[in-house]
């Protein structure tokens, strides 16, 4: 099948948030998205929390090697706890936009049928607080611009105690473009990473929770949970988040490598693509059988992808 590039909605939230706090000037969304190198690979977290990206990886361990591939910098703070979050925002919010998160998605109000945490991790871009101090205004790129919120629920959102990574009132501002580069040479400067994750050589198997696998062993385990438990806690992550957010990086990786010559790399994330984006029907109809039979195919998908990287 040809590879078509994407173009639509999507959970993009880190890359949709960085592109509005770096402005004009900001590499385009797929390419921040591949510069922090989560299209390659595959993971299970433990014993059955699946992501379609590398083995150890958060976001939060790629944003400053994103940021170096582009050619900026940022300013990292984190709060020491709400009171000193907020001061801290203030300050940094006169400079302007900050971006924000981890956030905990289920506690932001604005978005309809938000009741309470739902270890959904989430990124925003905070555009000021209102002169009375109560009310926050932001840019949710979850479809919300131009959102408000109080400031008691903000910070009870950026706290990470309901999420599996990051750490509470992360927030970035000051960002800096130090040198230009290509988007080309945006990605070509990222592959060296790829390679690295993609390898499952970025992080100490110690890092991560005991049981955890990446790429080939990943996804054989997620076959056999699908045949033989493929319960609620397994099936709502992967059809709400994981596979729509997987398909996505693996067509915008493909069509960026596709762009630097890459051409037989492109075609083995390109068939990546279409496997995970496969998924999502099966998964929700629980038509268990044509699931774990795509989930085969991913399998070996994965040393296909190192070798063609050289």
């Amino acid at each position: 099948m040809t590879h078509h590039s994407y173009v639509g909605s999507g959970p993009y939230c880190y890359a949709n948030s960085f592109a509005m706090v770096m402005g004009a000037e900001a590499p385009s969304t797929a390419v921040l998205e591949f510069a922090t190198c989560s299209p390659f690979g595959m993971q299970v977290v433990g014993k059955e929390l699946v992501f379609f990206d590398p083995f150890g990886w958060d976001p939060t361990r790629a944003f400053d090697d994103m940021l170096t591939a582009a050619g900026w910098t940022s300013k990292l703070t984190i709060g020491k706890d709400a009171d000193d979050a907020l001061a801290c925002l203030q300050r940094e919010l006169r400079q302007g936009p900050v971006f924000a998160g981890p956030l905990e998605m289920g506690w932001l109000g604005y978005q309809p049928g938000n009741k309470g945490p739902i270890g959904a991790d989430h990124y925003v871009v905070v555009l000021g607080i209102d002169g009375d101090g109560l009310r926050l205004r932001l840019h949710d790129p979850h479809g919300f611009p131009y959102a408000s919120i109080p400031v008691s629920e903000f910070l009870r959102a950026w706290r990470t105690d309901s999420l599996g990574y990051g750490t509470s009132f992360t927030m970035r501002s000051e960002f800096r473009r130090v040198r230009v580069f290509t988007e080309e040479e945006v990605i070509r400067r990222s592959l060296p990473n790829a390679r690295r994750w993609l390898g499952m050589e970025a992080v100490e198997a110690g890092s991560v929770p005991p049981g955890s696998c990446g790429n080939a062993s990943a996804a054989d385990r997620l076959a056999e949970i699908i045949r033989t438990n493929f319960h609620q806690g397994v099936r709502n992550p992967l059809v709400y988040f994981a596979v729509r957010v997987g398909a996505r990086r693996l067509a915008d990786g493909a069509t960026c490598l596709g762009r630097i010559g890459y051409a037989d790399a492109a075609g083995v994330m390109a068939r990546q693509a279409q496997l995970v984006g496969g998924l999502q029907y099966p998964l929700v109809a629980g038509d268990t059988a044509g699931a774990v039979e795509i989930l085969r195919e991913l399998g070996p998908t994965y040393d296909e992808l190192k070798a063609a990287l050289g």
